[in-house]
């Protein structure tokens, strides 16, 4: 009897441990956080109503973003259904009020300032005359630094997945690249696990930097990235996420660059998207480089403004007759249809290509929905005719594509009666 008392015992502990397993720990943070706000700050009552609920939404809609609004929402739902209560946030009156909010209070898309390819140099530099100190503890710091910052630009990750990396699911081929294997991350919700492919660079090489890190380190298992305290011992546990923007910012000031608030943990990320987008990285390339698995995700981090440089858009052999005179202005005619009916509508990809396609490539005047003018930037208008337009149609097909809608356009400048399609 005892021992059947045991048995079933630990059989309730392995259920609860997976169930535990089920949350991750920064979703189950952010649910307590956010009962404790509704009962502790509020004065809420658990289990509560749906009018307490919309009370509670029209308290904070002025003070709280609609995210953390809506993680409320979530932590309070998942409490009552886990408690065996009806949840209360489904009700019509909380769909209401919230969108409500929406409306009074809209909100605007913050995002992280991309960490150019020119401050990360700065950034390198500066580490790399620390590395060459006297200092043993300034020289390690630097060393390890230099390695995640590469790392995380190079390969776009965030600090969780930076933070992850472990000697062992490393695979190191010195001068040609290296395997990083990560069993899970914040996309990969079924934790499957997947393998992230670095090769060795000229400049600001994460391979070289990793070489180094683990040269000075001695490290040889466990986790890459590591805290170092003020007597130059390192921690066998991991760096946590949190520390990696204060790290960021803590370098950006002693490297010399200004506004360092701007950046975040996530500029790394944005930095490596934006410098893909100006060397001609299609999205679908983009996406899987950095693990996005949908094109609306990728499309968040891709800075816009100046897709090109001028050196990449010049033709390796000159021909006077195809180049653009200047202020060239082209107009573009395109027509959308979906491939079923739950593809996104046609208006949502439309202002898609509009936004991340065509006003990449100029000063965008809107004739219709299926028609445009298009005064090209300067840097294009130095370029070959025939890659502007073999670029800008192979952009909008890329997001069409990406976004399940089958497109027919057509370029033409009327001024030479040139046509692409």
């Amino acid at each position: 009897m005892c021992t059947k008392w045991c048995t079933e015992k630990s059989n309730m502990n392995d259920v609860e441990r997976y169930i535990e397993a089920a949350t991750r720990d920064n979703t189950r943070r952010s649910y307590q956080a956010a009962i404790e706000h509704f009962e502790v700050d509020w004065g809420g009552m658990l289990p509560t109503t749906s009018e307490q609920v919309a009370r509670y939404l029209a308290h904070y809609a002025n003070m709280l973003s609609h995210s953390t609004l809506r993680l409320r929402l979530a932590a309070l739902g998942q409490w009552h259904v886990s408690q065996g209560f009806v949840d209360p946030t489904k009700s019509p009156l909380v769909r209401k009020v919230f969108k409500g909010i929406r409306e009074i209070h809209p909100a605007r898309t913050r995002q992280a300032k991309p960490l150019a390819i020119d401050e990360l140099t700065q950034i390198c530099g500066y580490l790399e005359q620390a590395q060459h100190s006297n200092d043993q503890l300034l020289a390690l710091k630097a060393t390890r630094d230099k390695a995640l910052l590469l790392m995380g630009f190079w390969r776009g990750f965030r600090s969780d997945e930076l933070c992850r990396m472990v000697i062992e699911h490393i695979e190191l081929a010195p001068t040609q690249g290296m395997n990083i294997y990560l069993p899970r991350s914040k996309s990969d919700r079924t934790n499957q696990g997947r393998e992230y492919r670095t090769p060795a660079l000229q400049h600001l090489c994460p391979v070289q930097a990793y070489q180094e890190w683990l040269a000075l380190s001695g490290l040889t298992v466990g986790p890459v990235f590591r805290g170092i305290n003020r007597w130059g011992q390192m921690s066998s546990e991991s760096l946590r996420p949190s520390s990696i923007l204060p790290l960021m910012r803590k370098l950006m000031a002693q490297a010399g660059i200004c506004h360092s608030h701007l950046y975040s943990s996530h500029s790394l990320r944005r930095g490596f998207a934006s410098w893909a987008t100006q060397h001609q990285w299609s999205l679908k390339q983009l996406m899987e480089h950095v693990g996005w698995r949908d094109a609306q995700s990728a499309l968040r981090y891709i800075e816009v403004s100046a897709p090109f440089t001028p050196e990449q858009l010049q033709p390796s052999t000159p021909h006077a007759a195809t180049i653009l005179p200047p202020m060239t202005i082209v107009d573009v005619q395109l027509c959308l249809s979906r491939f079923h009916d739950k593809a996104p509508n046609e208006r949502t990809v439309r202002l898609k290509l509009e936004r991340f396609a065509l006003k990449a490539f100029g000063a965008l005047t809107t004739i219709d929905e299926h028609h445009y003018q298009l005064q090209l930037f300067s840097e294009c208008v130095d370029a070959d005719l025939d890659e502007v337009a073999d670029e800008l149609l192979d952009r909008m097909h890329s997001i069409a594509t990406d976004h399940q809608c089958m497109l027919e356009a057509v370029i033409v400048h009327h001024e030479s009666g040139r046509r692409w399609d």
